[in-house]
């Protein structure tokens, strides 16, 4: 593992077609440079495996993707390629958000570690691998009805894709999620985009509601409290860049918001039993 200063958040490549970008990997060089870059990317990242082995670290996880697997990176979730094999061919398909469907958007968005390595049978990835080189062509193509053709390719491998999931559509009336489920799979999309410290206010003005509904709405989903949610993922950000980065804890406590970096200390302490130095130790060895 590399661990750097900073960890920098990559937006969509320029080559993206609206918000879809795929390419394959068939290049050693393309293979190389990917290899030891610890980041983010505030977008969806889709990689699916024809051939060969890649291993990859996820939210201090690591997945090794082989022959018929797909592995999904969400939206700011830290990675890092750690090994790519030399006969490896696979292909990238990365997503920005708006262009999922909200049903779709959900089921990702919530998908737990376990689901975001799939493996699927060889006549499924060989549908898929067709889909996605048919995109890849087009999508270098003139064709008059060029953008309607990929939106139809991209449907067709984004439902395939989520097809192989456990929380399996088909057992998931879509379109009939309540208000409180509604509002908290959007409260926790905000807190996922941030990473300093805010009060339950900020969160409830930004979906337009009031504090005590926000509240309502969390604790009736999830059983826990709008606080206990916000604390939770500054706990999860501090963690991250603990183990991602060098940063000193002084540094990484004015970066989550606390002005005081010994509060920042003895609360993270209460929460893990670890000073966040003893918690960086322990992960790294």
């Amino acid at each position: 593992m590399t661990h750097t200063n900073d960890i920098i958040t990559y937006s969509q490549s320029p080559k993206a077609l609206g918000g879809i970008y795929i390419k394959d990997h068939t290049h050693i060089e393309q293979k190389k440079s990917i290899i030891n870059h610890t980041h983010r990317d505030d977008y969806y990242v889709i990689s699916i495996v024809t051939n060969g082995e890649m291993r990859m670290d996820c939210e201090m996880e690591t997945f090794t993707a082989l022959r018929n697997n797909i592995l999904i990176v969400k939206p700011y979730q830290i990675h890092n390629v750690r090994h790519i094999s030399d006969d490896f061919t696979g292909y990238l398909l990365g997503i920005q958000e708006y262009r999922i469907p909200n049903d779709l958007n959900d089921l990702l968005y919530t998908l737990p570690e376990s689901q975001q390595l799939l493996n699927i049978k060889e006549e499924e990835m060989q549908m898929l691998a067709t889909t996605f080189e048919l995109m890849k062509k087009h999508t270098a193509t003139n064709s008059q009805h060029k953008m309607q053709i990929i939106n139809g390719l991209f449907s067709t491998a984004l439902y395939s894709i989520c097809s192989q999931t456990t929380h399996n559509l088909q057992n998931k009336e879509l379109g009939t999620q309540s208000q409180p489920t509604v509002i908290t799979s959007n409260f926790k999309r905000l807190i996922t985009h941030q990473t300093h410290l805010n009060l339950p206010s900020y969160f409830a003005n930004k979906l337009s509601i009031t504090t005590a509904h926000l509240n309502d709405c969390v604790k009736k989903t999830t059983g826990q409290t709008v606080s206990y949610w916000l604390k939770k993922s500054i706990l999860d950000e501090a963690k991250r860049l603990l183990y991602y980065t060098n940063k000193p804890v002084k540094e990484i406590a004015f970066n989550l918001g606390f002005e005081d970096h010994t509060y920042f200390s003895r609360m993270f302490k209460k929460l893990t039993y670890q000073t966040p130095l003893q918690f960086r130790d322990t992960v790294r060895a």
